[in-house]
């Protein structure tokens, strides 16, 4: 068999006396020895005692494994987030709340801070309910006013950002501007066509005739889960049928077990 050998001169250090001492590891037959030399003295070790020292060393100090490459995650802290309920799912009055994430959680889940609602909340909510929000304005953007006219800038016209504080401040124009009278325009063609789209709201919706002061479901209504296709289904029965339709959406929910009812018993006489 093949000579399988190692040898090193260990470092010098206070604990050592300041020496180097040569270290050699060395056997033609791993099944039957292990030649261990230290310093010029050397002896010949039993397998099994070799395995020992082996185990006592890794005991004394753990193999170091590399850490495994981290999976990215859907979002990262700061991200700016927007709750977005599914169809029959998501926790009530939350849909199209703002959002940032605070702490990034295992499986999925993170630690947001939203805004929007009653009094904001530190929430632990599941990446199936987040959706990208809105990236805050940066120096170079373009900017519409969504404000009134005011000083010099106009309602609907577009600017360019020059600086961003608490505040904006425009290309060519003195002094500073309320960011929430602004929105950001997409130059980015994709973005621009998503931004173009409506928002289509999700949940359960059905369509009732009004007649009078009553609504008129009908005795099984179509249940949309858009609000789009409700509208279109309005839309569609007020054209070939006439009258106003109004559309509903569901709101709150409230369900227990249907009630098993015995069967009855009964006695021939």
């Amino acid at each position: 068999m093949a000579l399988r050998s190692v040898k090193f001169t260990t470092r010098s250090f206070p604990h050592n006396s300041n020496r180097s001492v040569e270290i050699f590891l060395g056997t033609m037959n791993v099944s039957e020895y292990l030649n261990m030399g230290v310093g010029g003295s050397t002896q010949t070790l039993h397998p099994e005692d070799a395995k020992r020292l082996r185990d006592e060393l890794i005991a004394i100090y753990p193999l170091e494994v590399p850490a495994a490459a981290t999976k990215p995650t859907k979002f990262k802290v700061g991200d700016k987030v927007t709750y977005k309920a599914i169809v029959g799912y998501g926790a009530r009055g939350m849909d199209g709340r703002k959002g940032s994430v605070k702490e990034v959680l295992a499986n999925g889940w993170y630690m947001v801070n939203f805004t929007g609602g009653p009094f904001d909340n530190l929430i632990k909510t599941h990446e199936d309910y987040l959706v990208a929000g809105p990236r805050e304005i940066q120096v170079g953007d373009l900017v519409r006013r969504t404000g009134a006219n005011w000083r010099d800038v106009k309602h609907g016209e577009i600017y360019t950002v020059s600086a961003v504080g608490s505040s904006l401040k425009l290309v060519g124009l003195t002094g500073s501007y309320t960011k929430s009278s602004f929105e950001l325009v997409h130059t980015d063609p994709v973005e621009a066509v998503k931004a173009a789209v409506p928002t289509i709201q999700s949940g359960r919706f059905i369509v009732a005739k009004l007649e009078g002061a009553r609504y008129l479901p009908g005795t099984n209504p179509k249940v949309h889960v858009t609000d789009i296709g409700a509208e279109a289904e309005a839309l569609r029965l007020a054209k070939e049928h006439g009258g106003t339709y109004h559309v509903f959406k569901a709101t709150y929910e409230a369900s227990r077990e249907l009630p098993v009812i015995p069967p009855v018993k009964t006695t021939k006489l």
